[in-house]
């Protein structure tokens, strides 16, 4: 007998570990499952029908875990809308090319010519004009300051071992400015060594005000101060798969898991439109939902492109980019405690931030989550290119990501925030006040020493400056520090 309970001791045990285990593999399928069906329907630029497509998507996903749902809409200025485009060389092969336009640039139909190519600047901008002009991006924002009054056709840039990438620029272009993938390029490079290439172009656009909308969801708590947990479901003029529909399939489950649950702190999920833009839907949820209390902000964007060593909570740097440093800590050390390796990174290196600086910059707490590859030039690679798409999705960082996600909105659902603040928050400003104390009596002793010695001042006085100056600063920087 004892021995047949021992065996079904083990065997509940493993089929136990087998369900979590299966549980989890089923929540991957389902975020992975979400990201495809996200970036089926293509570039989702903000204000576009295929965005609204995508916020239709999640508003149903949303509705069918029993959630309050609304959408609120918002106007994007001056919006950009592509049409129609093709860019074909016709000789002496004739295959056509994928491109990216650079965002605004201006229409081009029916153009027709040959290809040029820049290697080095100063070019011969006379011979360019009424031609293709194949250049590399290292050098294309000089090389178009050159061209006033001598306009090519359109210029077609590249990067080495990148695909198209979708960049904007705040300068208005003459002419269509279109990324090309590496492999391209150097087909056409190849080309033109041995003939003449003639190019076709067919690029549409057109600049307007459009409408784009935020999903949200309500899980109503027990407390009337709010938690938005959010994504973005915007993308660049690409698939957007990592950028950022991995986001919002993550904040998805975790939505379709907390459902169900009785939590301490209200959760608003909420998919927002516009992020590419200039955080323009967080920006206006933001402000429509002052009055609301709103306590804290968790952000999931570019999810699922990494590897182990890559998950990252958190953002440095200048005020308006930074993420709030006492959540930060709070959530990395839950990440560590589960088993995760996390840090924060600085603006410098991620050359981005995301929706969380709209409720920062109200002081309201935020913080990303992220994912990045540390092996690679560029951080959240490939975000704004055309291999952002499905395949560049690792379904078992999603898991992970989930995993880490749920259990921090969770436990932010429940905490003492002012206990949080006063346990991560305060040594960091400790420390920031003992090294302003210990500079200022360093500095005033330079100067009560420069008095005595040089100006011949009493060694009372002259030590009453030191000694004025440290009580100040420990009057001013403790009462900063008790705030």
């Amino acid at each position: 007998m004892r021995r047949f309970l021992i065996l079904l001791a083990l065997s509940a045990l493993v089929c136990s570990s087998a369900l979590v285990n299966a549980s989890a593999n089923s929540i991957a399928d389902r975020a992975y499952g979400h990201v495809e069906n996200i970036a089926s329907f293509g570039p989702r630029f903000a204000g576009t029908a295929t965005e609204a497509m995508a916020a239709s998507y999640i508003e149903n996903e949303f509705r069918s875990y029993g959630l309050e749902v609304w959408v609120e809409n918002f106007t994007i200025q001056n919006s950009c809308m592509i049409g129609e485009n093709l860019l074909r060389v016709t000789s002496p092969e004739q295959f056509d090319i994928d491109f990216v336009p650079i965002l605004y640039s201006p229409s081009a139909e029916n153009v027709t010519g040959k290809l040029a190519r820049v290697v080095e600047l100063p070019a011969n901008y006379d011979q360019l004009q009424n031609k293709f002009v194949l250049i590399g991006r290292e050098n294309l924002e000089e090389f178009i300051g050159g061209l006033t009054g001598v306009p090519p056709l359109a210029v077609l840039t590249y990067y080495e071992n990148w695909p198209p990438y979708s960049e904007m620029w705040t300068a208005e272009l003459d002419f269509p400015v279109l990324w090309i993938s590496w492999e391209d390029a150097q087909h056409l490079i190849e080309l033109l060594a041995g003939d003449n290439i003639e190019i076709e172009l067919q690029f549409k656009v057109r600049v307007e005000n459009s409408t784009s909308q935020n999903v949200v969801a309500l899980l109503r708590g027990q407390s009337e101060e709010i938690v938005v947990v959010g994504a973005h479901h915007d993308s660049m003029l690409t698939p957007g798969a990592i950028d950022d529909a991995s986001g919002v399939a993550v904040m998805l489950e975790i939505a379709r898991t907390l459902a169900a649950e009785n939590l301490s702190r209200t959760i608003l999920f909420t998919s927002f439109g516009g992020e590419e833009l200039g955080l323009l839907g967080s920006a206006d949820f933001a402000h429509r939902h002052t009055e609301n209390k709103i306590v804290a902000v968790v952000i999931f964007d570019a999810i699922a492109p990494g590897p182990e060593n890559g998950l990252r909570i958190g953002l440095e740097g200048p005020h308006e980019y930074a993420t709030t440093e006492w959540l930060d800590a709070y959530a990395l050390e839950l990440a560590e405690s589960m088993g995760f390796y996390a840090k924060s990174e600085d603006i410098y290196t991620i050359e981005g931030y995301s929706d969380y600086a709209s409720f920062t910059g109200l002081d309201v707490p935020g913080t990303w989550v992220y994912w990045v590859n540390p092996e690679h030039d560029e951080a959240i690679w490939p975000t704004h290119t055309l291999s952002d798409n499905l395949g560049a999705v690792d379904e078992t960082r999603l898991g992970q990501t989930f995993a880490f996600g749920v259990e921090l909105v969770r436990r932010l659902a429940a905490e003492d925030f002012e206990a949080l603040r006063w346990k991560y928050g305060f040594p960091m400003r400790a420390a920031f006040f003992i090294v302003i104390v210990l500079g200022v009596a360093a500095i005033s002793m330079g100067v009560s020493c420069f008095l005595y010695y040089r100006r011949s001042w009493q060694p009372a006085h002259a030590a009453s400056i030191a000694i004025v100056a440290i009580l100040m600063s420990l009057i001013i920087g403790g009462a900063l520090l008790l705030i």
